[in-house]
């Protein structure tokens, strides 16, 4: 544990990334795209939930709704990891060592553990369930275990950052 936090001393001590961490323009520009591509992403991945949840969009085929979410999600989760990478960065043994910034990541990896049990669970199988109109309800419980992980994850990230 001491080698990990002395990495990440050094770390947020590099040049750049005491420079980032300094810069008037640089840093507020990667937080702000930090928090409006995570809205992005956790926004389009909620409306697919909706959607398993039979909530919303219910006349759409879900394999189109994934289609269509898909296309702004996952370049948003990408911008998002890489200004989050950037961010930790900058303050890299204080996130290290705060608890909501650890829970933000448990709850980032169990949300994909969950997309992953999906999409090999349930989704090769989608159409049929699909076409019947009823839900399956581990497709259901999926979702809604989506939306709470996602929650925790934007929870505990603003937690986090009023604790740096």
């Amino acid at each position: 544990m001491m080698s990990l936090i002395n990495f990440f001393h050094g770390l947020q001590n590099t040049s750049w990334a005491v420079a980032l961490k300094q810069s008037d323009f640089l840093f507020p520009l990667i937080e702000g795209t930090h928090i409006l591509t995570l809205s992005l992403s956790v926004g389009m991945v909620l409306m697919f939930d909706l959607r398993l949840l039979g909530v919303a969009f219910r006349k759409e085929p879900v394999a189109l709704v994934m289609k269509e979410v898909m296309k702004w999600a996952l370049p948003g989760f990408a911008l998002m990891f890489i200004t989050g990478l950037l961010l930790f960065c900058c303050q890299a043994e204080k996130a290290f060592t705060n608890t909501p910034f650890r829970l933000k990541f448990l709850f980032m990896f169990l949300a994909g553990l969950n997309a992953l049990w999906y999409q090999v669970k349930y989704y090769p199988r989608a159409e049929e369930w699909d076409r019947s109109t009823r839900i399956p309800a581990g497709v259901r419980v999926t979702a809604i275990v989506s939306i709470v992980l996602w929650a925790g994850v934007v929870t505990f990230g603003r937690t986090m950052a009023y604790e740096l």
